[in-house]
């Protein structure tokens, strides 16, 4: 009696062969993930890192913050004092603070995928009434309660919030971060563009009236500030007050508080 042999072989189609691989990529990517955020988590250190920056016969202040998240708050004439939280997880954050001129520099960097939630983030007193101009990369951006002056704020990829503002003009610019402005008293003019973020701002009621100049591409608007609609951004500017508020693809709402 002969005995059938039956060679070893794998009985699975290509398109299950095709998804057990996919499966098990994905799970050893989760697997790898969870490993780097829980290393991650167990290796976080948070210092601080102060310093007072003596700003002279400066008429103008320039904060270049880089990826680094800002705060803006009103502090002693003449001084800047800047109070960083600098966030390490497995690679330790780089931060250095600089100065050249009438412009104040943070240079800051880590590697969020193999440090989850790291990072810098700063909070700066400046003199009341300076002129201040804020330049970020992808750091988000804030100010509280400042009063008098010309508050100017760029970003690519960061929000941008103001809260409080008793400012003469705020203008902000960002790539693609949302822009949320609110104002304790009126200012004499608000302009504010993004490529695809949404723009809020409330402003208080009062004499002074506004020209609005008002756009969004693709997205909702939502107007009800006590002002004209202008023609142009020229017009506007011409009249005893402005608000501007153009984005492509973001949704606007204007209202008085």
């Amino acid at each position: 009696m002969s005995r059938e042999t039956v060679a070893d072989y794998d009985v699975r189609s290509p398109a299950s062969r095709t998804l057990l691989t996919v499966i098990g990529t994905i799970v050893t990517v989760v697997l790898l993930g969870g490993f780097v955020l829980g290393a991650s988590l167990i290796k976080r250190d948070t210092r601080i890192a102060t310093a007072d920056v003596e700003l002279g016969d400066v008429s103008q202040l320039v904060i270049n913050a880089g990826a680094a998240n800002v705060r803006l708050v009103e502090g002693d004439e003449g001084m800047v004092r800047i109070r960083a939280r600098i966030t390490s997880g497995l690679r330790k954050t780089d931060y250095q603070l600089g100065r050249r001129g009438s412009e104040i520099k943070i240079v800051s960097g880590c590697q969020t995928w193999l440090s989850p939630g790291c990072g810098v983030s700063a909070t700066l007193e400046v003199p009341r009434g300076m002129p201040v101009v804020v330049k970020s990369t992808s750091g988000n951006v804030r100010a509280d309660s400042l009063s008098e002056g010309v508050l100017t704020v760029s970003s690519g990829s960061g929000d941008v919030t103001v809260k409080d503002l008793k400012v003469d003009e705020f203008q902000a610019t960002t790539g693609s971060g949302d822009i949320n402005a609110a104002f304790a008293t009126q200012p004499f003019g608000l302009k504010t563009k993004s490529g695809s973020g949404d723009i809020r701002a409330t402003v208080p009621a009062g004499k002074r009236k506004y020209g609005v100049v008002v756009s969004s591409k693709s997205g909702d608007i939502d107007n009800t500030l006590d002002g004209e609609v202008a023609s142009s951004l020229s017009v506007a500017e011409a009249g005893n007050g402005f608000v501007v508020a153009m984005t492509d693809s973001g949704d606007i709402h204007l209202a008085n508080q």
